[in-house]
């Protein structure tokens, strides 16, 4: 469906006030690191939200269509590592901190305290966060710290520790992860190179250890597939990405040397000033529709997989470090990726994150920059055509006309 989208020219927003920029005309922007939205909206909350967390220890929450500021939340006193919204509850958004707290925020309320801050034991430091599917449980994972790195899991009623389970990971759990729809299936992924797959119902963590598959690589990213979310795939911290079946503990895929995956022309979704920030990596060549198109290398480096429940796919996005994206789809019987389209003219650096919303066909990526970005299907604003198009959205304000969007999180010390 993303094959033929015509080109848009999208604008930037101005300049906040209070956004430091030195002698050389960069911002003083911080890192956006993980991004997440609503399953479903809250009360007056329109299309939905989502929040997005950053490098200066603060999440900022955003209309998930147009990325208007709703909320700005304060409070941890080290890195955030976590972002989570409830799911019955979506007005209720959960935080992680390398501080060894996970605080609960009702954004109904105008003070935005929160309104439970859940601690683990002495020294832990909080690396990943999830909320079980009927918002009955919290879990953190740890960073390393002798004897034990734990995986922590809360009642989130009371606000009381469950139990833990201490001896399942050596090194930084990087990812904790409920299923979608069972809500005592947990799934963790750490630096040891273990994914667990755990019955949280069980106190004693050698009843709960349900399988253990073995990546035999630095575990970066983990995240639930398939029509009925049987299949785990994991992006690793050496750019390659594994496919399993959860249930059989068997590896179902195995994509190494991304970087070659560059056999196929990328439908390129940016204006043609884009192409000044591609460096050596792409040469753009123009079609007879007037379209362009990228002849890439492959991505340096893997963003994250999300699965397109609408079309029933899984999707594999790899960035450029001059901040462009390349969408790939995950081909796993063919042992290939099939090249998409390609996202530029947005970000100035590094990828970081991204969070795809189902319902709307619609993506958001956060950076290096400390750039928001939502690509979304659009109308062309040349030929008024009712085709799809991959557009960038500005942050509510004025707006002066230009060649691209930029979003950006600022706070009173701007991302």
């Amino acid at each position: 469906m993303y094959r033929n989208m015509p080109k848009h020219k999208p604008e930037r927003r101005a300049k906040p006030k209070d956004e430091d920029e030195d002698t050389s005309g960069a911002t003083n922007a911080a890192y956006i690191f993980d991004i997440a939205g609503q399953a479903s909206s809250a009360p007056g909350t329109g299309d939905g939200l989502l929040a997005a967390m950053g490098s200066n220890n603060s999440v900022q929450v955003y209309q998930a269509t147009t990325l208007a500021l709703e909320h700005r939340l304060e409070g941890h006193t080290d890195i955030v590592s976590g972002v989570k919204f409830a799911h019955t509850n979506p007005s209720m958004l959960y935080s992680s901190s390398l501080d060894g707290t996970i605080r609960c925020c009702d954004l109904r309320v105008s003070n935005k305290k929160p309104a439970q801050i859940l601690k683990g034991y002495e020294g832990d430091q909080f690396f990943s966060l999830d909320v079980n599917c009927d918002d009955t449980v919290v879990c953190g994972g740890c960073q390393k710290r002798m004897p034990d790195t734990n995986v922590v899991f809360w009642d989130s009623r009371t606000g009381q520790i469950m139990h833990t389970y201490p001896d399942s990971h050596s090194d930084d759990i990087t990812q904790v992860n409920f299923h979608p729809s069972i809500p005592h299936k947990l799934a963790s992924g750490s630096t040891d190179g273990l994914i667990s797959i755990f019955d949280v119902r069980q106190s004693d963590e050698d009843d709960a250890v349900e399988n253990v598959l073995n990546t035999e690589s630095s575990v970066s990213r983990i995240g639930w597939y398939g029509p009925n979310s049987d299949k785990l795939y994991c992006v690793t911290h050496v750019e390659t990405l594994q496919l399993w079946d959860a249930d059989e503990a068997d590896q179902i895929g195995n994509f190494e040397d991304i970087k070659d995956y560059s056999g196929k022309e990328l439908d390129h979704h940016a204006p043609v000033a884009t192409i000044k920030h591609m460096k050596d990596k792409e040469v753009a060549t123009e079609t007879d529709d007037g379209t362009k198109k990228s002849s890439a290398l492959g991505p340096d480096y893997l963003v994250d997989c999300y699965w397109d429940a609408q079309q029933q796919k899984l999707l594999l996005a790899g960035g450029l470090h001059s901040g462009r994206l390349n969408v790939y789809k995950v081909k796993r019987k063919k042992k290939t990726l099939k090249p998409l389209y390609s996202l530029g003219d947005g970000h100035l650096s590094t990828i970081r994150c991204l969070h795809w919303q189902d319902k709307t066909q619609s993506l958001v990526t956060g950076g290096e920059d400390g750039l928001l970005c939502l690509w979304k299907p659009g109308v062309d604003l040349e030929k008024e055509t009712k085709d799809l198009s991959l557009t960038s959205q500005a942050m509510p304000g004025k707006a002066s006309s230009s060649v691209r969007t930029r979003l950006r999180l600022h706070t009173k010390k701007p991302y």
